[in-house]
This record gives structure tokens, C-alpha cells and sequence, in this order.
């Protein structure tokens, strides 16, 4: 009971700082899930899907409605690269599951996740900002949700930290810009994920009570993350996505250091 009441704590927590960001809120669940929980790796990860697309869909449908406009090649070409790298990143995590321990699988998760941080924070505070792509080629937006869709759904953090700085990084966005194709590429990379759930079967093996107050909190992070996003200025976005991605660097060094 303790234990569902801190999920869902944190999940409110999580889908606000997501959809605020554009981080999609995974890799808050995830980190601050680990801290609590003993939950397997493939419960923690169907879980966070959950979250994550219910707060997509909220988030999107609010954008969309205060009038952005999405560049279709770059949304297609971002969204389909996600969804086949969803799969693939799927099925790894389902082979290193097979092959290693519980303990071992979040072990490697972490380091994998540490290093990935450290360097995207590290770049886009240090590094030189590249001027703005107005239109970028749907190849180079393909390769980037390819890359982006299948390392997410390994990692099982949803992808967002990873799209709001490759999307500065490469196409030159700015945060507000970032956090909304973001969060549409998480959308569509947790589709493939949840499609694979339902046809292998594998929703029987899950207990599905929390997933109802799951949708629910995720319906509300998401609408009040998506209104302070559209308030806030550029810069003020900037320092909380930094403040975030520190504070996610110093909780995956503590799940290494657990996890070891």
C-alpha cells in the first residue's frame, strides 16, 4: 500500500517534469523508482510506458491546440525511426533479461545512462550552439529516432533527456521547440513497445490495478506540465531541464554504486 501510494507520488512528479521538459518523464520514474522498489525491470518498464503514453497524448492534443505546428517530414521521420527502434531496443532488453541477473540487468542500465547523461549535459551547457535547420531531411530525422527509439525503450526511461538534447544538438531547436517534438517521438516510440506487450501476451503477467490511478495521474501531470511549458520562457525551460538532468546524473550514480 506504502509502496503504490509512493508510485504514484512520483509518477505525478515525473509526468510534470515531462512534459514541462520534453523529457517524457520515464527517466524520473525510473530513477526515483529504484530508490524505493524491488519491482523487476520489465514491471518497472511496462509501468513507466504506461505513465509516459497517457501524458504524450494529453501533452500533444494541449500543444496542438495552442497552435504549434509540426514540421511533418521531421515528425515522420522521427516517429517512424522511434517506432522501429522501439522494437529493437525491445527485444535486447528482453535478451539481456534472459542472459543476465535482475541485479546485473540495472546495473548495466545505469552505466549506460550515467555516461549518456553526463555527456548530453555536459555538451549543451559547454558546447557551441548550432545554428537552426529550418527544414531538416526526413534521412538525418529517420536515423536520429532510430537511434533515439531503440536506446529509450533499452534503458526503459522513455527517451526524453536523450531527444531534447540530440534535437538542440543536431537540428539546432530551441527548448520549447525540443520539449514538443520530444515528446512526440516518445509518443510514437511507446507505441511499438505496447503493441509488443499486447501480442506476445505478456500484459497477462502484470498486475494491472495501479494502471487506472497510473492513467489518471498521468492525465493531470501531463496537462499541468503542458501549461507551465507554454508559460515559461526559453531560458527558464533551459535551467530547470539542466536542473533535472543534474539531479538525474547524481541518482543514476547512486543506483550504480547499488546496484554493483
Amino acid at each position: 500500500m506504502v509502496e503504490d501510494i509512493l508510485y504514484l507520488l512520483v509518477s505525478l512528479f515525473a509526468t510534470i517534469i515531462g512534459a514541462v521538459t520534453g523529457i517524457g518523464g520515464g527517466i524520473v520514474l525510473k530513477s526515483l523508482v529504484s530508490t524505493f522498489s524491488d519491482d523487476p525491470v520489465i514491471i518497472v518498464s511496462f509501468y513507466t510506458t504506461v505513465l509516459v503514453f497517457t501524458m504524450c497524448i494529453v501533452s500533444i492534443f494541449k500543444q496542438i491546440k495552442r497552435g504549434f505546428k509540426f514540421q511533418l517530414n521531421v515528425l515522420v521521420g522521427i516517429s517512424l525511426g522511434s517506432i522501429i527502434g522501439g522494437y529493437i531496443g525491445e527485444k535486447i532488453l528482453n535478451i539481456v533479461v534472459q542472459q543476465f541477473s535482475q541485479q546485473k540487468v540495472q546495473f548495466i542500465q545505469s552505466i549506460i545512462l550515467f555516461i549518456t547523461l553526463i555527456f548530453l549535459l555536459l555538451y549543451n551547457i559547454f558546447g557551441k550552439r548550432k545554428q537552426k535547420i529550418e527544414f531538416p531531411k526526413f534521412i538525418y530525422s529517420l536515423i536520429l529516432g532510430l537511434f533515439l527509439g531503440s536506446i529509450s525503450i533499452f534503458l526503459g526511461i522513455g527517451g526524453g533527456p536523450l531527444n531534447v538534447s540530440l534535437l538542440i544538438i543536431c537540428f539546432g531547436y530551441n527548448m520549447k521547440e525540443a520539449a514538443v517534438y520530444s515528446i512526440a517521438t516518445v509518443f510514437f516510440s511507446q507505441i511499438s513497445k505496447i503493441l509488443s506487450i499486447i501480442f506476445t501476451g505478456s500484459l497477462l503477467h502484470f498486475d494491472l490495478n495501479l494502471v487506472p490511478f497510473l492513467i489518471i495521474i498521468a492525465i493531470i501531470g501531463g496537462y499541468v506540465g503542458t501549461w507551465l511549458n507554454q508559460k515559461l520562457s526559453n531560458r527558464k525551460l533551459e535551467t530547470i531541464y539542466y536542473f533535472v538532468m543534474l539531479a538525474l546524473c547524481i541518482l543514476t550514480m547512486i543506483n550504480i554504486f547499488r546496484f554493483s
